[in-house]
């Protein structure tokens, strides 16, 4: 039902977000090991050359060329300076010619390239002497060049997860929204559906009446009368339209003292003029309560009550019962049942009693008036309540309707 195009290209930003997030933040990550890495062990190797240095030019002097220094790391390659001439050198694989110093270098350590070998030197002044202190750096290079490809591969890899990641974050996140808008769309349709039928009977009754100007209200009475019936009916359908998106928006709950005999009182007064008006039986039964309060919104509670106790009337018939029966689970539960006599509902429709807008055919086939909407309602309100509510019933026999509260504690500070 959702616009797909949309909700595709709103999950493909979001994936390309989070996957953008992840890769900046993993090249921050491998740029800084890298470094890390990098200087630690360039900052070993001046280490180790700043010994050498200090080992070489203690034991320098002019017979050195006839009694060779024993270097303290084997690895490590001197050239001793005076002026432009070698003064002192020691014996290594990597240079057939003697590398020439470079002018302008003292106390600094640079990285350099001779015959496609890579060193890192110490240029250091001592007096009139210059010393050049080398070590190859083509292992350490070789495992930094490695390490680069294992930062790559993990980010590739990263890259992949975070994608997948973000697809199963993307959709669990947009799931909400889709079947927030979904129902939407659902209500809308359904709204409509139900609306369009008394619109069209009044219409029709309206056509009627001006394609016949010269009748008299007498003769139209009937015609009036319908078309009377379908606007109230069409005003009660939007009022409960209203009342449904009221609920689906509750933000607070005014919980305070209730007391159920109380209640029960008020609702019994308010329909027992109605029961004995339709030849019908009402009452309650509080017997097995020893303590009626409990901590709920009482006009959440008393609007639940109403609209089971409006269908109960609805769906019952002359000499019928309908009773109102609250009774203690434990100690922190009170139930109460809407109790009736009437018609009865079939097994296969009370599943869907509660869901919006549903009536079953052997209602519509009675032609008894309804939107379809209370019970939907009614659910809605049970479940702001923090209770349950549930059907039992049998065709030909009566229903009830089970509502489960609790006395109060669960509502403390439910403030949205």
């Amino acid at each position: 039902m959702i616009n797909n195009n949309a909700f595709i290209k709103t999950r493909k930003n979001l994936i390309f977000t989070i996957m953008f997030v992840v890769e900046i933040f993993m090249i921050f990550v491998s740029i800084f090991i890298f470094n890390y890495f990098k200087v630690s062990i360039l900052s070993n190797i001046d280490t180790s050359l700043q010994e050498e240095y200090k080992f070489v030019s203690n034991a320098f002097d002019k017979d050195s060329i006839l009694n060779p220094i024993i270097l303290q790391d084997p690895r490590d390659i001197v050239y001793i300076y005076e002026g432009d001439e070698i003064r002192y050198y020691t014996q290594n694989r990597y240079f057939s010619q003697m590398p020439s110093i470079r002018p302008n270098i003292e106390d600094e350590y640079i990285n350099e390239i001779y015959g496609g070998y890579k060193f890192r030197t110490f240029y250091i002044k001592s007096g009139k002497y210059q010393f050049r202190i080398m070590r190859n750096i083509d292992s350490e290079m070789q495992g930094l060049s490695h390490l680069i490809t294992l930062l790559i591969l993990s980010d590739s890899i990263s890259l992949l997860l975070s994608y997948i990641i973000a697809k199963l974050l993307s959709k669990k996140a947009l799931k909400p929204i889709e079947t927030s808008w979904n129902n939407q769309v659902k209500f809308i349709q359904d709204a409509s559906h139900e609306l369009r039928t008394p619109v069209a009977i009044i219409q029709s009754k309206l056509e009627s009446l001006l394609k016949s100007p010269e009748s008299t209200i007498e003769e139209e009475a009937e015609t009036v009368a319908v078309a009377m019936r379908e606007t109230r009916q069409l005003k009660k359908m939007i009022s409960e339209l209203l009342s449904l998106t009221k609920e689906e928006s509750i933000v607070k709950i005014n919980t305070e003292s209730v007391s159920i005999i109380d209640l029960f009182n008020e609702l019994s007064g308010s329909y027992n003029e109605i029961a004995e008006y339709q030849g019908k039986h009402f009452k309650y039964d509080v017997s097995s309560i020893k303590n009626p309060i409990l901590y709920t919104d009482k006009n959440k509670l008393s609007q639940l009550l109403r609209i089971l106790i409006d269908n109960a009337f609805k769906y019952t018939n002359t000499d019928d019962s309908i009773e109102l029966i609250a009774s203690p689970k434990g100690r922190d539960r009170l139930v109460i049942e809407v109790k009736d006599t009437g018609i009865g509902i079939s097994a296969k429709d009370q599943k869907r009693v509660f869901e919006r807008f549903f009536r079953s055919d052997a209602v519509r086939a009675e032609n008894i008036e309804g939107s379809g909407i209370g019970l939907s309602i009614a659910k809605l309100i049970t479940n702001t309540l923090c209770g349950s509510i549930r059907v039992k019933s049998k065709l030909k026999e009566g229903t009830s309707f089970i509502i489960e509260l609790p006395r109060g504690r669960e509502l403390k500070g439910k403030i949205k």
